[in-house]
């Protein structure tokens, strides 16, 4: 059955909440998706529930990693009680939630990092310039600048092979972004649909170069490893502290989770057991994922805004 509420959206940007109130229809569907979403965040939400069903081992619920925008699209859909985003979400994102009458709450996670990756098989590509990997994943570069001897003269002549997840991906977005190639990368780029697979395809080729988020690099250490950047002031590893610091500059980014306090509401009492718990020891979790943690403050106001919504 239709219903009518009051919808209340907040959203935080640069520390200033912005509530916009109207009436509008809810429609919540049954069953709805406990997380869907970033495959970054994924980790921390199976973290916290993997502390949570210690003591109620009958609790089952549903997450699924899809990537951010398929994830933002089910939350708005009124099919998933919460979403990890890799970015905050857009204005049409914003506005799709609205028109559908979702309450959503965003929750700043993380900070991350998208981290430039080689098998550990490799051992001659140790660094590279921001400059250089603009003009690695150029779209201009396809078919033109097709070994690593044409990068610098000390490297050797082996074909580049580059790849990372598809474009369904926030990180896809933000990593040609930061690059400055417009929404691209070239035509021969090999896409996956999760970092897992893109860990698994570098890590078997000596001669490719792929990008993935710091929590999933971290995980497949012994199987790929990191390259440090020099984006002007001398190379910098990616590592908590670079990162924490504000060192790995264009490639550091939050990372978010979005609920539907609508939904979360109406939802069981697990559910919502639950999403307080991921809330109130998120800097554990973020820990556990192999992310940087946001400042212990950041997480107490999470959790005092969740529980106002409620």
């Amino acid at each position: 059955m239709q219903s009518y509420i009051k919808r209340t959206h907040m959203s935080m940007r640069n520390g200033f909440f912005i509530a916009t109130l109207g009436l509008l229809p809810v429609m919540v569907q049954a069953q709805a998706v406990l997380y869907t979403g970033s495959d970054t965040v994924h980790p921390i939400a199976e973290a916290a529930l993997s502390a949570f069903v210690r003591g109620n081992a009958a609790y089952k619920p549903q997450l699924k990693d899809t990537g951010t925008s398929p994830g933002i699209k089910e939350l708005c859909a009124g099919r998933a009680i919460m979403a990890g985003a890799s970015r905050a979400m857009k204005a049409d994102e914003l506005k799709a939630c609205s028109t559908a009458g979702v309450q959503t709450l965003e929750v700043p996670v993380a900070l991350d990092a998208i981290v430039l990756v080689v098998s550990t098989k490799n051992a001659w590509l140790k660094d590279l310039t921001f400059a250089e990997t603009s003009k690695i994943f150029d779209p201009a570069s396809a078919g033109k600048l097709t070994s690593w001897k044409q990068i610098r003269p000390s490297f050797p002549d082996t074909p580049i092979k580059v790849a990372g997840v598809d474009i369904k991906h926030a990180s896809f977005g933000f990593f040609a972004e930061q690059l400055a190639l417009n929404g691209f990368l070239r035509s021969d780029f090999k896409d996956f649909k999760t970092h897992a697979l893109t860990g698994a395809y570098v890590a078997n080729e000596p001669s490719a170069l792929g990008f993935m988020a710091l929590g999933e690099a971290s995980a497949l250490t012994g199987q790929v490893r990191p390259i440090a950047i020099d984006f002007g002031s001398g190379v910098v590893t990616p590592s908590i502290d670079e990162i924490a610091t504000g060192k790995y500059d264009k490639l550091s980014r939050t990372v978010y989770l979005y609920i539907n306090t609508t939904a979360l509401a109406k939802s069981s009492p697990d559910d919502i057991a639950y999403t307080a718990a991921l809330i109130k020891d998120m800097d554990k979790f973020v820990r556990f994922a192999n992310l940087v943690p946001l400042k212990a403050l950041q997480y107490q106001e999470n959790a005092k805004r969740l529980a106002s919504a409620k």
